[in-house]
């Protein structure tokens, strides 16, 4: 048997049924034997970086591995962002790519390189990837790719990376001669399940004395598919949640206990809820400084805080913030545990305290009065709400980074079934365009809704072309503001509003996005004003095909509230009147 048709049986065996990928002359084998395959077929898209963000979306939409393809030199390197995506947003992810043939690489010379393109990608996104590994020999395939799915997918879940040159690719190989991986050899550094009971006995007795208590939904929720049971605890126990922005679609925002996101681009609500509780109970969260603040031994100062986290490295970080009561396992074998002692508790009296989320939440709304009666332009805000009581009940959006990521945290409202998501550790640009068609793919070319910048649509903007070529129906809402936002925002506050690189008058640029779809063949909308706005967004939903629409944004359009650096993170901007600030309080 060929040794790239055993790599396509087992990508297909393990549930890929798309693989990404740019062909270059080190990867011809493998597209062939994807194009010889049944169950799997390879999907063409026009820049590898592309590919390996597809690749990232498909296993989130999935619960399966997702994979991409590359070929040596640029091919493979192009791939780096996007596998920095699965890494740090815990996707488990088979990245395969092309090399020189054996006898042609540097096999420990000091040279930097022998074969035409030859590149040592496995040392370079070592750090990136849960495993990378090059083939040296044919016989070994087997054992690399079982101890690559085990890898990736046990324990906090990741991307890997196998690298194959074309003279392993083309070996001729017995399968049945060929040494397995066992399992066993990996032991995941987690909890046993008589620590986990003992630690949620010390977590429920915190609990059920607390009396302003709050629970953090993070996205580990999401990736260990105890959507759920989360949602059957948090209704047992009767405890306030807030969400960080990758657990923003983990409990639906109709919720009565539901309070909104917290951190940096937090809502007041959830802000305050969190900095005036008397315990945290946060699952799946490695609680960063977006989420924390610069100053982590500011967060939830007067809290206990128990912590699950299924990374033990995560848990004691030693920046801050150390947990109370730290229980490092998969939340599969943890909630049911809270669930179970849940029974056996009896919880303190919080009539106040929820009331008091409550009126935090009814009085700091994420859209102000005011932002709703603009004559010109698009208010985001009132934009990103309007949008998200327009979709259907199963949509899933997916949004880019800087501002736009910003406004859709903030003025989402996530309905039961409804999916959102963007790359939230690595954040880079471009990232909704490619997503959003590995979702699609995912789902069976399920319509999509893509959020994007305009900053972030030029850098990935060749994939208009994969959506035309294969019908993929995504429709692109562009917030453009004709700048870097975000980084003007920043350049408000710490360079006296010197915009520099980020507005056409200091290098930055926007094209006529309408131009370069209608070149594409793609369908087309521009929504200018609020009088059209709701209007325009029905129609574009009602469209069958992929579609841009070109949404107006305020060129001075700006995220609020968020944090600046080195304050709390109650102390939002812009800051409230102290009388009022102090009266939110309560510790």
């Amino acid at each position: 048997m060929k040794l790239s048709d055993y790599v396509v049986s087992f990508l297909a065996g393990h549930g890929v049924r798309h693989v990404f990928q740019v062909i270059g002359g080190a990867s011809v084998h493998m597209v062939n034997s994807l194009a010889e395959a049944k169950n799997i077929e390879y999907f063409c898209v026009q820049h590898e970086q592309a590919g390996a963000m597809a690749a990232e979306a498909y296993s989130r939409m999935t619960k399966k591995l997702g994979a991409a393809m590359a070929t040596s030199g640029p091919g493979m390197t192009n791939l780096i962002t996007g596998i920095a995506c699965a890494f740090f947003d815990s996707t488990p992810v088979f990245y395969i790519t092309g090399q020189v043939n054996t006898f042609e690489s540097k096999q420990g010379r000091k040279v930097r390189q022998v074969g035409f393109q030859e590149t040592d990608i496995a040392a370079i996104v070592a750090p990136i990837t849960k495993f990378a590994k090059r083939v040296k020999d044919p016989k070994q395939i087997r054992y690399i790719l079982e101890k690559a799915f085990v890898i990736a997918t046990s324990g906090r879940p990741g991307p890997i990376l196998i690298d194959i040159p074309l003279d392993i690719q083309q070996a001729d190989i017995d399968p049945n001669r060929l040494l397995s991986f066992n399992p066993d050899q990996l032991r995941e550094n987690v909890d046993s399940g008589a620590e986990i009971r003992k630690n949620v006995t010390k977590a429920m007795t915190l609990l059920s004395c607390a009396r302003r208590p709050v629970i953090i939904a993070g996205g580990g929720v999401r990736y260990s598919d105890q959507i759920e049971i989360f949602e059957e605890f948090v209704d047992k126990l009767g405890i306030p949640v807030v969400a960080t922005w990758s657990g923003i679609d983990v409990l639906h925002h109709d919720h009565p206990l539901y309070i909104g996101q917290i951190g940096v681009y937090g809502s007041r609500a959830a802000n305050f809820t969190i900095q005036n509780s008397d315990c945290i109970l946060s699952f799946g969260s490695r609680l960063d400084t977006r989420i924390t603040g610069g100053k982590p031994q500011t967060f939830g100062r007067a809290a206990k805080k128990i912590v699950v986290d299924i990374d033990r490295a995560e848990l004691y970080k030693n920046r801050g913030l150390t947990p109370d009561i730290g229980i490092c396992a998969d939340l599969r074998n943890v909630l049911p545990e809270f669930m179970a002692a849940s029974t056996k508790s009896r919880m303190a009296d919080r009539k106040n305290w929820i009331e008091q989320t409550q009126k935090w939440k009814i009085h700091y709304p994420a859209i102000l009065p005011k932002w709703r009666k603009r004559k010109q332009k698009v208010d985001p805000y009132v934009f990103i709400e309007m949008l998200s009581y327009a979709l259907g009940k199963n949509a899933i959006t997916v949004t880019d980074c800087g501002a736009n990521l910003s406004w859709t945290i903030q003025a989402f409202h996530v309905r039961r079934g409804q999916r959102l998501f963007s790359a939230m550790g690595n954040s880079p640009m471009a990232y909704a365009l490619p997503a959003a068609i590995g979702a699609s793919m995912a789902c069976g070319k399920k319509e999509i809704i893509c959020i994007i910048g305009d900053g972030g649509l030029q850098m990935n903007i060749q994939e208009l072309e994969t959506l035309v070529h294969y019908g993929i129906p995504v429709k692109i809402f562009i917030l453009n503001n004709h700048s870097y936002g975000i980084i003007k925002q920043f350049q408000d506050v710490y360079f006296n509003g010197r915009y520099e690189a980020t507005t056409p008058r200091s290098g930055y640029g926007v094209p006529d996005f309408i131009k370069i779809a209608k070149a594409y063949g793609l369908a087309t909308a521009t929504i200018k004003n609020h009088r059209e706005m709701k209007q325009k967004i029905i129609h574009v939903l009602r469209q069958k095909r992929a579609v841009i629409c070109d949404v107006l944004v305020p060129d001075d359009a700006k995220i609020i509230p968020k944090l600046e650096f080195g304050k709390p993170i109650e102390e939002l901007s812009p800051e409230l009147p102290r009388d009022e600030f102090l009266k939110n309080i309560l510790i």
